[in-house]
This record gives C-alpha cells, sequence and structure tokens, in this order.
C-alpha cells in the first residue's frame, strides 16, 4: 500500500492550489506524506516541499494534476523506477489523465485499501548520432517529432526499416509515436488510433509533399532509422528540430542519423475504472452524436 505520494501539478491550472491543499491534508490525515513539487511551493506551503526529480523518485504513487502534459511530466521524473502514477484532470477530459477532480478522493481511497490496477505502457526511444558519433539518447511516452522551424523549407528524411530502405520522405516532418500518443500529434496530422495497451510504433508523416506517403504501424520488435537531409537548395538552411513529448528540445542538422525502438522503460499508468479507454475516445472525439463536435 502506498504511503508516500508525489504531487505533480500544473499551477496554471484554474484552482489547484486549493485542490493540492485539500489532496495533503486529505493525505496526512491518513498518516502518509506529501511530496509536493517546488513549481507550486509559492501557491501551496503544506507537505514536503522537493524537486521535481524527487518527488519522482521518493514517491510510492505519484498523483499528477493538470491535463494530459502534466502526466507526461510527471513520467519525464519518475524515469525508470516504474512508480504508478494516478492522472487528475483539471479542465476538458483528457486521454492520459481520465479522472477527474471529482473523482479522486475516491480513487485514493481505493488505492490506499489496495483496490486498484494500473497498465504498463509501452515508451519509445531514440538514438541521435553526428559524423558517428551518439550525441544523445532520449525516452518518451508519447511521441518524439522531427519538425522543421517556422519560416524553414521542408525536410527531406530517408527512413529505413529494419535495415531494408523504405523511402525518402519530403515534408514538414515525421511523428514517432507510441499507442499512447497515438491519440496526440499523430491523430492530428492523420494517424491511426492504436490501443495504449499494444507494443507498436506508429510513423506519421506531417504535410508531405507526395500523397502516397501514409502513416505506418510497425510492430514494438522492428526498429526504424532516419537520416536527416538537407533542403531543396543547397544555399537555404533547414531549421530541424527533434521534440520529446512535447518537452525536450534538441536541434538537428543534415546528415544526422536517428535511430528509434521500443524502450526497455515503461510506464505505469492508474487505471480509475470510471470509464474505458473507448469511452474516453467517445466523449472526446464525440463519436455516434451528430449533435456535438470537438472542441464545441
Amino acid at each position: 500500500m502506498p504511503k508516500i505520494f508525489g504531487i505533480i501539478a500544473n499551477k496554471r491550472k484554474p484552482n489547484v492550489a486549493e485542490v493540492v491543499k485539500s489532496l495533503v491534508k486529505w493525505l496526512e490525515k491518513r498518516d502518509c506524506e506529501a511530496l509536493v513539487w517546488d513549481d507550486i511551493a509559492e501557491e501551496v506551503n503544506l507537505g514536503k516541499i522537493v524537486p521535481i526529480s524527487e518527488v519522482g523518485s521518493g514517491s510510492d504513487l505519484v498523483i499528477a494534476l493538470g491535463g494530459d502534459g502534466t502526466l507526461l511530466r510527471a513520467a519525464r521524473a519518475v524515469g525508470e523506477k516504474q512508480v504508478p502514477i494516478l492522472g487528475v484532470n483539471i479542465g476538458s477530459l483528457g486521454f492520459l489523465t481520465e479522472v477527474t477532480v471529482d473523482e479522486v478522493f475516491e480513487a485514493l481511497e481505493g488505492i490506499l485499501a489496495g483496490d486498484y490496477t494500473w497498465e504498463d505502457r509501452m515508451n519509445v526511444d531514440v538514438i541521435v548520432e553526428r559524423q558517428g558519433k551518439q550525441i544523445g539518447t532520449y525516452t518518451a511516452l508519447n511521441d518524439i517529432v522531427i519538425n522543421k522551424g517556422a519560416l524553414s523549407r521542408v525536410i527531406e528524411m530517408r527512413v529505413n526499416i529494419d535495415g531494408h530502405y523504405l523511402a525518402s520522405y519530403t515534408a514538414d516532418g515525421l511523428i514517432i509515436s507510441t499507442p499512447t500518443g497515438s491519440t496526440a500529434y499523430s491523430l492530428s496530422a492523420g494517424g491511426p488510433i492504436i490501443n495504449p495497451s499494444m507494443d507498436a510504433i506508429i510513423a506519421t508523416p506531417i504535410c508531405p509533399h507526395t500523397l502516397a506517403i501514409r502513416p505506418m504501424i510497425l510492430s514494438g520488435a522492428q526498429t526504424l532509422k532516419v537520416e536527416i537531409k538537407a533542403g531543396h537548395s543547397p544555399h537555404h538552411n533547414t531549421e530541424v528540430t527533434l521534440t520529446v513529448d512535447g518537452q525536450v528540445g534538441f536541434g538537428l542538422e543534415s546528415g544526422d542519423r536517428l535511430t528509434f525502438r521500443k524502450s526497455s522503460r515503461k510506464t505505469r499508468l492508474v487505471l480509475s475504472g470510471y470509464r474505458s479507454f473507448y469511452e474516453v475516445l467517445r466523449e472526446k472525439l464525440c463519436w455516434g452524436d451528430i449533435r456535438r463536435r470537438p472542441g464545441k
């Protein structure tokens, strides 16, 4: 049974300070310790205020208060430890943070009683090489995106799967996502929705300049390699960035080689029991209801 609860919250969300204060008091009444991320220390002077790395490493369970971005931040803080994360949404229903503020205390009662389940979600790794030398390794729960700058020309990318040449993509970028991330940026770019319990890697081009280039689904056992090529004209530089879960940015250069594969790391998400993945899809995307549309 968890006794030390980490709290990571998005301080820009409405009333988040009051929610955190209520959580800390509720946990302390039940002889539990609360580790509160120091980013919200000015608003919340309760619990033990610690850096986010200590929240991730020192907790038995982490509560992420905010939206899906807050949960992704919590996943980075937890890293390899596989500490369970309970995502609590403040605002509109999220794909990852499916528990609402009104449901959180009931969910925590179940957790303290040992009556809860979790799901281990696949992560994806990328290794970045430049001139034959490894210069970076990153891991994502949602997605890793190769993207051009706002004023840059399109990117040319040479793509290989398991050592076999696939094609050269000319596009604004490429999204490499996990099944968890299939409902995020990849979906907006026309990628498929994948059940998050699966092991798969989705490669979704962003605005490809050839209509025949379509999203692809790879098995979790496969390896995807991408080589960044220069823009169409040698007289124009193409600004290219690598973004990991929308939180870590890294500049890429022509000739850089990126290797994507399933990570040994998994992220453990607490399942609320209030709604299934398919119910979240139905609510979020307004499936089956012609009177509503997403965003309305």
